[in-house]
């Protein structure tokens, strides 16, 4: 399989990368180290997590990071990954309205983060949430001093808004130090409607966001990259989830599906597989996360990484996308 190299960064990764927000949840232990080895077997490197994934259920913490470490130790794969986590994320059970973004508890998070995932070092880190009353020198220098001891390699940021991204490279600049790598956000081919968003502390890519990585060449990760199987259920007929419904039903991804399925009948493939090789064809280096829920569904979805988009259908989605729909 082909690998990415992430701009200013020496990371070469697969062009999908595996999320992990499930494991030890909805997807048990077993069933996701099953997943990580098939991952690794058709020739995925770039394994996605966070600190605070699986917290919402009562009990043990860090849930998610616990099985890809127990993984790590059964397969001693860890040289054959690249591994993403994120910290500093509020206390969803405590009082997730209060924000976490400050130096000990970005050490906290990371520390065990690596106790968690049996590893000494994590390839890509990012800081989970903001916290805009917290001066960016203060959060960069705490991540530069776990840089500089080992335990990162880069690090990135996951919604933060883009005048802070913008602040943060000033100030990496003035430093003479690298800075975030990486931006992860809220991202598909598919229009949002953010009024059907619940959780306002995410970011959602827009034309100004997207503008800007086209300018630097930022790398760019994108969670919610197949819009909760939006197109799909469209494509099924079947009976489509409220709350997806708040956020994707727009006069917009009604064009956008119409020049999906047309694409996918083109290329005999899946309008899923469409979704995601339509991130991965970006002018900067873009990587789609992707959930699965069963092997069948990886093997489906790793087709993507197969398939080819030219420019003029890159173009042509573009050309439909509003982004974000107020």
């Amino acid at each position: 399989m082909k690998r990415i190299m992430l701009n200013n960064t020496d990371l070469s990764v697969s062009p999908l990368c595996m999320g992990t927000v499930h494991y030890g949840t909805a997807v048990n232990s077993e069933d996701a180290k099953e997943q990580l080895s098939r991952f690794i077997e058709l020739g995925g490197n770039f394994i996605d997590t966070a600190h605070i994934y699986g917290d919402w259920v009562r009990g043990l913490r860090g849930r998610s990071e616990r099985v890809i470490g127990e993984w790590i130790k059964e397969t001693r794969r860890r040289s054959d990954i690249i591994i993403s986590t994120k910290g500093a994320h509020p206390d969803i059970l405590l009082d997730p309205s209060i924000p976490r973004v400050n130096p000990e508890a970005i050490e906290n998070d990371l520390d065990e983060s690596l106790d968690f995932l049996n590893t000494d070092y994590i390839d890509l880190y990012f800081l989970h949430r903001d916290d805009p009353s917290v001066p960016v020198e203060e959060i960069l220098d705490t991540l530069e001093k776990a840089r500089s001891e080992g335990k990162i390699r880069y690090y990135g940021c996951s919604n933060w808004t883009l005048p802070r991204i913008i602040e943060a490279s000033n100030y990496a600049r003035e430093q003479n130090i690298p800075g975030f790598v990486c931006n992860q956000l809220m991202w598909s081919l598919a229009d949002i409607n953010s009024r059907g968003v619940t959780d306002k502390t995410l970011v959602i890519m827009d034309e100004e966001i997207y503008d800007y990585h086209k300018k630097t060449g930022m790398n760019a990760m994108a969670y919610t990259s197949a819009a909760r199987g939006y197109f799909s259920k469209l494509k099924q007929g079947g009976q489509i989830a409220q709350d997806i419904q708040a956020a994707y039903d727009t006069a917009s991804n009604m064009q956008i599906f119409e020049e999906l399925v047309n694409t996918a009948d083109e290329l005999n493939a899946d309008i899923i597989q469409v979704e995601i090789a339509f991130l991965m064809n970006q002018e900067f280096p873009s990587i789609p996360l992707v959930s699965f829920s069963s092997i069948g569904q990886l093997e489906q979805g790793m087709g993507s990484c197969q398939l080819e988009l030219d420019e003029d259908t890159v173009n042509r989605l573009c050309n439909l996308k509003e982004y974000v729909i107020e």
